[in-house]
C-alpha cells in the first residue's frame, strides 16, 4: 500500500512538471507570435517612413540645386556656385533625351514656323531599395510644380500658370527603385506693346549639361554648377492680322501637343507685328 502511494505521488509530480514545461513552451511561442504580428505591422510602416524621409531629403537637395540655378541665371554667364549633396540610398545622375518642340502660327494661317531642341537633359536621383506606398510601379507624381504638365512644362504663359522654374517629379520604374527628377525647363515670356502694336515672345530653354562623358555622384560630395553661356537659337518675325498661338511638345511632331500661348488680337487693331526669340541658357554640372 505504501509503495502504491509513493508511485501515485511520483506520477502526479511528473505530470505537474510536464504541464509547467508545456506552459512555458506555449508562452514562448505566443511571445514569438506576438513579436511576428507586431513586426508584420511595424516593418512596412518603418519602410514607408524610411522612403518618405529619403524622398523629403532628396527633394530638399534637389530644390537647393534648383535655387542655385535660378540664382546663376540672374547672375549671368560666367557665374559659378557649389552645392553640398548627399547620396543617401542611391546616386545622382545626369540624363539626356529630352526634347522641346515649338510651333508658332496664327489663326489666319498666314504665318507658320517651328523650332525643336533635342538635347535637353535632367538631373536625377535614383533611390535603390526604396519600398513603401508612395507611388505604384510605372506611375509618377509631381513633388513641385503644377499637377497638369503631361506634355510640356512652360511657366508664365498666363496668369494661371505656375510661377517658377521647378519641375520636380518622382517616378517608380521598378518595385524597389524610385527616381526623383529635376526636369528640363522651358520658360515663356511675352508682352504686347500697345503703342507700337508689337507682340514680343521670348522662350528660354534652361539646359543642363555636363563636363566629360559621365556624371555620377554616389557618395557625399560637392556639386559645382557653372552658368556657362547663353545663346540665341532661333528668331523670326511677321506681321499678322489674326490671333497668334504657340504649341509645345516634349517630342517632335507635336503629338500630343499643348497650347502654351494663345494671344487674342486686340479688337481695335487691324494688324500687329510678332517677334519671336528662343534663347538657351547652358549650365554645366561637375564634381
Amino acid at each position: 500500500m505504501a509503495n502504491s502511494l509513493k508511485l501515485l505521488k511520483r506520477i502526479f509530480k511528473d505530470r505537474q512538471a510536464v504541464s509547467e514545461t508545456l506552459a512555458a513552451i506555449m508562452m514562448i511561442f505566443m511571445f514569438i507570435a506576438a513579436i511576428g504580428v507586431v513586426w508584420g505591422y511595424l516593418y512596412p510602416t518603418y519602410k514607408q517612413f524610411q522612403t518618405d524621409n529619403a524622398i523629403n531629403s532628396v527633394s530638399s537637395y534637389m530644390l537647393s540645386v534648383d535655387n542655385e540655378i535660378y540664382g546663376l541665371l540672374s547672375d549671368g554667364p560666367g557665374s559659378t556656385t557649389a552645392v553640398n549633396v548627399d547620396s543617401f540610398f542611391g546616386y545622382y545622375q545626369y540624363e539626356t533625351g529630352k526634347n522641346a518642340s515649338l510651333q508658332f502660327a496664327d489663326e489666319g494661317s498666314t504665318f507658320s514656323n517651328s523650332y525643336s531642341y533635342n538635347n535637353m537633359g535632367a538631373f536625377a536621383f535614383w533611390m535603390i531599395g526604396r519600398q513603401g506606398s508612395a507611388i505604384n510601379v510605372n506611375t509618377h507624381k509631381y513633388l513641385k510644380g503644377p499637377d497638369i504638365q503631361n506634355n510640356f512644362f512652360v511657366n508664365n504663359s498666363d496668369s494661371s500658370s505656375y510661377q517658377g522654374l521647378t519641375n520636380l517629379t518622382i517616378i517608380r520604374p521598378e518595385t524597389d527603385i524610385m527616381k526623383i527628377e529635376l526636369n528640363y525647363r522651358v520658360s515663356l515670356y511675352y508682352w504686347y506693346d500697345q503703342t507700337n502694336d508689337v507682340l514680343s515672345i521670348t522662350i528660354s530653354l534652361i539646359i543642363m549639361d555636363i563636363i566629360g562623358t559621365k556624371f555620377m555622384i554616389s557618395s557625399y560630395n560637392t556639386l559645382n554648377i557653372h552658368h556657362n553661356e547663353s545663346e540665341t537659337l532661333f528668331t523670326d518675325s511677321a506681321t499678322i492680322s489674326t490671333d497668334f498661338y504657340v504649341d509645345g511638345s516634349i517630342a517632335p511632331g507635336f503629338s500630343p501637343f499643348e497650347r502654351v500661348l494663345n494671344f487674342a488680337k486686340p479688337a481695335a487693331v487691324s494688324s500687329y507685328d510678332v517677334t519671336i526669340e528662343v534663347v538657351a541658357y547652358y549650365f554645366l554640372f561637375y564634381t
